[in-house]
């Protein structure tokens, strides 16, 4: 047993739709908070946008949502 507790994967639904894995029809997921670094000297680091990504809990597929 370890020192920490893993956290749990949950389901996730996009739009209103359940989100399920496009490589292995998993439904479990953890959520990433990923910042996207442009380019650009002129933008501050903390200005990147950052992306919501969700890493299936079976096979490690990484889906990635971009903020609107």
């Amino acid at each position: 047993m370890g020192l920490f507790k893993a956290p749990q994967p949950v389901r996730v639904e996009i739009k209103g739709n359940p989100l399920n894995c496009i490589i292995c029809r998993h439904q479990g997921f953890h959520r990433r908070d990923v910042q996207i670094n442009k380019l650009s000297l002129l933008t501050p680091d903390w200005a990147d946008p950052v992306a919501v990504c969700y890493e299936c809990d079976n096979c490690g597929y990484l889906h990635w949502f971009m903020p609107k």
